[in-house]
Parts: C-alpha cells; structure tokens; sequence
C-alpha cells in the first residue's frame, strides 16, 4: 500500500506531504483544484513519463517522493534483484525532474533507472483513468486479463517456455542448412590449411635453431679465422701460452719442497696448463668440424622463407601456428559432425513440436473455458451497475495456416509465443446490436465500469495492492453511482483503492476522504490537500449533493450516505 506521499514544486503544488490509509481513499475537490495533478504526481512515482512542462512555475527542479508497504513475495523478490534490502518490506521511491531534462529515480536511496522504476511500479499501482490510462482499449492486453481470470498464466509460461526452445531448434536447423554449401567450402579450405602447416614438419623450437645454424654458415670463414690464430697462441708458436706456462710449472715444482707455501700457486698453475690443453683440444677439434657449405646456407634460407610465409597466415612465432593447425582441426571434425547433427537436431524438433501442440491446445482449450465463465461474470457485475441490456464476449480468432503442425478443431494452425491465434473483448452497448469491438463501440463512462466489473471479478488474482480510478464515475449518477461505490469499497476490502469523484454516493464509500483545495496567495496559485474529520466529510458530501448552498436536508442526506443508511434516489450528476 501507498503509505505517503510528498510532493514539491509539480504544476500548482508547492509542497504537499500526505498519508494514506488502507480501504478506499476518495479524493474530491472542485474542478482545477489539483485532484488529477496528485494522480499525475503518482504515476510518475511508478515510472510514468516526465515532463519539465509539470514543474511549478519559477522552479528549477520538481520532486515526488513516496513510501509503499510491500507484502507481495514476488515484487518484494524484484526489489532484492535490484540490489536493496528491505527486511519490513517498506521502499522509498524518490523521483526527481529537473528543466535541465536531468532526470534522477531513487529506491531506498539508491539511484535506478527509469526502467527499473516503472518495471516495479507495474507491480506496485494499477491507474485506470477515462482514457489515456484504459488498458482495454489495447486488446493486446485482453489476454492477459483472460489469463489471469482464468488461472492459465502458468499455462502460458510453460508453453511459453517450450515454444522459445522450439524455435532456437527450428534457427539452428535453418541455419546449419542454409549454409551447407559454405560449410563444404569451409571443410575444403580448413583441410588445406592443415596439410599446408602439416607438410612444414614443424616443432616449437624449429626457428631457433635454424637461424643459429644460419648464423654459423654465415660467419664461417670468420670463426675459422680466429679458431686458428687463438690454437697459435696456445700452442703452435714460439713463446705460446702453454710453452711459457709448462716452463713455469718447470720452475716451480722443486721450490715446493723447499717452501711449502708454494704448493697452491703450483697447483693452480698446473690446473691452468691442463684446462688451456682441454680448451686447446676442443678448439682444434671445432676447426676440423667446421665446414663451409654454400647448399646448406640456400636450404636454410627456403626453410626460413617458408616459416615466414606460414607466420604471415597463421601465427606470430610456431608455437602459435602449431596452436592454429589444432584449433583448424577442432572445427574440422565439428563440422564434419554437422550431417549428423542435422539428422538429431530434426528428430528433435518433431519431438518438440509434439510437446507444442499439446501445450497449445491445452492452453487453447483453458482460455475457452475462461472466457465462457468471463463473458457471465461481467454480464453479472455490469447488471449490478445498472447497465441492464448490455452484452459482453470474447471474440476468438483462429487464422489457419496449412503449414501449421498443431491441428486445433480440425484446422492446422500456426502457433505464436501467445499461444494459437488471437482474442478480443467485444461489446455490445445496447439490446439488439451487434457485439463489437470493445475498444471502438464503448464510451469513456462505459469503459470506466467495465474495468471496474473486471477488477471486481479479478480481485483476488491480482496481486497489485494500489489501484486508482481517475473519473470512474464519469456519464453516471443516481442508482448507477451507488452501485460503483459498492463495487470500489468490495474492492478496497483486499486493495488500497485511490477514486477521484465528484458523485456524494461514491464519496460517501470512503474509507478516508481527502479534499482538495487550490487557492492563491501573493499572487501565486498553491493546491493542497488534508484528510476530512466526520463532520467535515458531512459537509463535504452535502456541498457535492447540493452545491455552495448547504441545506440542512443535504446535510441529513450526506450523513445518512456516509453512515451507510440513506434511502435510494436520483441525486448527484447525470442519469439514473
């Protein structure tokens, strides 16, 4: 339920903070007061669209602020989705419009967008005015309202559910068949792909290697050179290393036994002469090893060409062209699988369209029911409200489709995420007319009540606790007023109901009567609102009944309305 309301700076209203009671809250007022400027207010609490044109006049920013009381299980699971915790289940829901088109939505503190807000106002008011908020005028919404009627909500998920596989079934397998051709394509050009890497024999250190090898053909000479000329000063001249250290090694062995801290130097210096010998040895052996081959250097360069074409198409270095070659591999064998897919993905669709049908005609079969016991349900609440010789139905339309494989009364049709065909509330006004289309044939004030014979029938499926009727006593009066306010207070026994009125009958219902009062001080127009005391609602009543001039038996007959014990007669606007 709408606990409070505060607004500031919106059209006329200044600053305005109200609260709000359980049962049937009346808003009344006289005509420019502000009543629809507070639904206006409301709606855009829940997410309506923003118009900088509803900012009071001289005011950069309007705002509307609003605490609900949520004990819905579901919406109160869409508020922890959001990411706020509400353990009491109590929000509040901020919205402020700036004339800089900045537009700022806040629940319990934390911004949301505009989406998200009107996402959780759906589940939060129900606003039914004369006719830019009529749903039925929409008989895109006629099945929903039948759904929930006739509890095949569930039903409709569930087909729902199957229908969305079924289709994804039906894309891949168009997919996967409409490109058959760009598949063989694409085998013949991956099995290319992988005998061109294949046939380079790579390995991962492959490039490394030959580029050493490379290097090594290339300065061959050079190394040659200098292997030469250091084995000549180790060895081979005059005066070498090893001549001058074996000489040194010559000198040193007798002193060892005359001093013996001679020993290590000695030791060292043999350790030297036999290492240079070893490095002497390897180096003369890599000279005879080494050899100058012009073929190889070509072979190595070609296969240096090659791994650079290769990295070119596949690949910064082999490793990633030997990861490429597999990864070619892997959608190779996946395609090669697809023939056989193909086979199952069928056999798998005429599995699921078997499951279709059935959920379809069963879901067909429910609605039907539905709107048999629908069509005298409201025929009854709409006999209460006085609209004696009117007719309502359900107009189903089952177009055939002879590709369709779910066979419905024995016509082939084709199924819609909806389910089988379409439907809409028809409307017959007068005795002997035709029924017709709800939303060309029924006036504003017929509307009114048909919505409001719908919620009364529909009141305890639906889970939406804050419901307003802006002019829902629009074209009525007398008996047919009476009757309204008996359907709104039924109403307002498991709802918050919010009703604009400028009928006594209805206003006597109230639960809690607000009045609405405009006035203008300095030169500004301020509106205002304020909960009427007993008294002051006996006043109020009697001046919607008789006007300014208040009259001791307009007084009796509002209390006696409000009191629930005022006789039956033709008062208040319009026609009995």
């Amino acid at each position: 339920m709408l606990k409070e309301i505060r607004i500031q700076n919106f059209a006329i209203i200044e600053n305005l903070v109200v609260n709000f009671e359980k049962g049937l809250n009346i808003l009344t007022g006289e005509t420019g007061a502000g009543k629809s400027i507070i639904i206006d207010a409301l709606n855009l609490l829940v997410g309506g669209r923003a118009d900088t044109d509803s900012i009071r006049t001289g005011e950069a920013t309007a705002l509307v602020e609003g605490i609900f009381q949520i004990s819905d299980a579901e919406t109160l699971a869409m508020v922890h989705e959001i990411g706020i915790e509400s353990d009491d289940g109590e929000v509040h829901i901020k919205r402020q419009i700036s004339n800089s088109g900045k537009n700022r939505c806040f629940l319990n503190d934390s911004q949301i967008t505009v989406a998200t807000l009107a996402k959780l106002g759906d589940r939060l008011v129900d606003l039914h005015g004369q006719h830019d908020h009529q749903a039925l005028l929409h008989p895109e919404i006629h099945v929903e309202l039948l759904d929930l009627f006739g509890k095949s909500k569930p039903s409709l998920d569930k087909f729902a559910k199957e229908f969305s596989d079924y289709q994804g079934q039906v894309k891949k397998l168009k997919s996967l068949k409409t490109d058959e051709q760009e598949r063989l394509q694409r085998e013949e050009f991956l099995g290319f792909q992988i005998a061109e890497i294949n046939a380079a024999n790579l390995s991962e250190d492959d490039e490394e290697e030959i580029k050493a090898e490379k290097n090594k053909l290339r300065h061959a000479e050079k190394i040659r050179s200098g292997l030469q000329q250091s084995q000549t000063l180790l060895s081979e001249q005059s005066g070498s290393i090893l001549e001058n250290l074996r000489q040194i090694l010559k000198e040193l062995e007798p002193l060892v036994e005359v001093d013996k801290d001679l020993a290590a130097p000695f030791e060292r210096s043999q350790s030297a002469f036999y290492e240079l010998e070893e490095v002497e040895d390897a180096l003369r052996s890599h000279d005879r090893n080494l050899e100058f081959n012009p073929g190889r250097l070509e072979e190595i360069e070609d296969r240096l060409a090659e791994i650079t074409g290769l990295k070119r198409k596949y690949g910064n270095d082999v490793l990633e062209i030997l990861e490429k070659r597999d990864q070619f591999a892997t959608e190779l064998e996946q395609l090669a699988g697809n023939e056989e897919n193909m086979k199952q993905l069928s056999a798998d669709i005429v599995d699921k369209e078997k499951v279709v049908s059935k959920l379809a005609i069963a879901l067909a079969d429910k609605r039907e029911a539905g709107a048999k016991s629908l069509k005298s349900g409201v025929e009854k609440e709409l006999k209460e409200l006085h609209m004696n010789g009117v007719r309502f139905g359900v107009k189903f339309s089952y177009p055939p489709d002879v590709g369709g494989f779910v066979e419905y009364r024995k016509e082939k049709l084709k199924p819609t995420s909806l389910g089988l065909g379409t439907l809409e509330f028809l409307f017959s006004p007068n005795p002997g007319e035709d029924l017709r289309p709800l939303a060309k044939i029924a006036s504003g004030g017929e509307l009114s009540r048909i919505m409001l014979a719908l919620k009364s029938i529909l009141n305890e499926q639906d889970t939406i606790p804050v419901m307003i009727f802006d002019e829902v006593d629009a074209g009525i009066g007398g008996r047919v007023a009476e009757k309204v306010g008996d359907k709104l207070k039924k109403v307002s026994e498991t709802k918050q109901v919010f009703c604009i009125t400028h009928l006594p009958q209805i206003a006597g219902m109230a639960s809690c009567h607000y009045r609405v009062e405009k006035h203008v001080q300095g030169k500004r127009t301020r509106s205002g609102i304020r909960q009427l005391e007993f008294e002051e609602r006996v006043e109020e009543v009697a001046r919607m009944s008789s006007g300014e001039k208040i009259t001791a038996a307009s007084l009796k007959h509002a209390r006696e309305l409000i009191l629930g014990d005022a006789p039956l007669k033709k008062t208040g606007k319009g026609k009995t």
